[in-house]
């Protein structure tokens, strides 16, 4: 009974229902499990000798494997349920992750770490149609902003693992099948509280690409912005001249940001047009890349500009969503969250590229220009889009 009194106490200040509670706590252990992979994968593999180049391919497979199985989510979760395939999906990338230390031949790891990204891939996509499908639209925008928090320190975990346990044993490369296998327990044991839909969808899935543009593509801006980040950050700041105790401290500060904001934009989000924050996000995109131009000879006020400008355009990913499921309900909305999460995979596929390309001819001013650029076109639209339907509710 006092269970039952704390959830209906918990929905009403926070729209979280036992689903959504399920679904976070479940894409949140996958979260931890997915951060530690790709950098044991790529310490493991440069300490063998294998080069930068190959290591990057291997890496972007996941982003490859992404783009390959979004669109066969929504099917899955239309024929064996959500909570069934997270389920399934959780304990069989599991399996693979330890196959990662045993393995030496990149032949056979090219198709495993394919295999293993589409699982997760899966799950994300599920997890998150899950949570928007369970929560009242007038609460989406701050169970997205909770959402959005513990994922961001889902991923800030592997990394401290890794710093923990090291790299080079089998030990670390345990921890995180060990955390995908808990990972599924939640989908199952909240099984019942799992949104099912017999409807076939209405749409194919790549009409929601261009659907909901400031949904999607500011997504595949975010995907760019971070992924760039996360790879670039510390040798732009190397090309600026920095210590090297202050490098690592910059892609630090964009993922702080992302912690930090993610609630208060989500409550902003419930109380005004989605869009208009949305717009807003992307502005700050733009113009953080441009103060960050003109602040860089100061780390400090670099790096605060980063927390602001990260927290910014990972709204873009949290508010997105909301704005997304205020359009669709049952299979359409698995297919446009599937959606959503390939063009996030398209910007993480493309982004690191592109930004790399950029440095390699202007080492300064690449990393800031090229990004500035890419959420001034977000901007644009966004604007283009307002206009053409200046009232809406989501």
């Amino acid at each position: 009974m006092a269970n039952q009194k704390f959830a209906v106490v918990l929905f009403k200040k926070t729209g979280l229902t036992p689903g959504a509670l399920a679904a976070i706590g479940t894409i949140v252990a996958v979260g931890v499990a997915v951060s530690i992979l790709p950098p044991l994968l790529s310490l493991n593999l440069y300490a063998r000798g294998v080069s930068e180049r190959t290591i990057g391919w291997l890496v972007a497979t996941i982003a490859l494997s992404a783009i390959a199985a979004t669109p066969i989510a929504p099917r899955l979760a239309i024929r064996f349920g959500t909570a069934t395939t997270i389920a399934v999906l959780t304990p069989l990338a599991a399996c693979l992750i330890p196959l990662a230390w045993i393995i030496h031949d990149l032949r056979m790891l090219f198709p495993l770490i394919f295999v293993y990204g589409g699982a997760i891939t899966t799950c994300f996509v599920l997890s998150e149609y899950w949570i928007n499908a369970v929560t009242p639209d007038r609460r989406r925008g701050l169970v997205m902003g909770i959402y959005a928090t513990l994922l961001s320190l889902g991923f800030a975990t592997g990394p401290a693992i890794i710093s923990i346990v090291g790299y080079d044993s089998f030990r670390p490369f345990l921890i995180g099948s060990l955390l995908l296998v808990f990972a599924g327990f939640p989908a199952m044991l909240a099984h019942r509280y799992s949104p099912r839909f017999r409807e076939q969808q209405t749409d194919r899935f790549f009409s929601f690409v261009l659907a909901v543009p400031m949904a999607t593509f500011g997504v595949f801006c975010f995907a760019m912005g971070e992924s760039s980040g996360f790879a670039f950050l510390p040798l732009w700041g190397k090309n600026l001249g920095y210590a090297d105790y202050l490098v690592p401290m910059l892609a630090s500060a964009m993922t702080l940001g992302n912690v930090v904001f993610q609630i208060p934009l989500g409550l902003i989000a419930d109380r005004i047009d989605r869009r208009k924050v949305l717009l807003f996000c992307g502005l700050v995109g733009a113009a953080g890349m441009a103060v960050a131009s003109i602040v860089s000879a100061s780390p400090a006020l670099l790096m605060l500009t980063l927390f602001i400008w990260g927290g910014a355009t990972a709204g873009l990913y949290t508010v997105g969503l909301a704005h997304l499921a205020g359009r669709y309900r049952g299979s359409n909305l698995a297919n446009a969250n599937a959606a959503f999460i390939f063009c996030y995979a398209l910007g993480m596929l493309f982004g690191p590229g592109a930004v790399g390309e950029s440095m390699t001819h202007y080492p300064i001013s690449g990393f800031p220009v090229f990004l500035g650029f890419s959420f001034l076109v977000y901007s644009l639209i966004a604007i283009a889009r307002i206009m053409m339907a200046p009232r809406q509710k989501t």
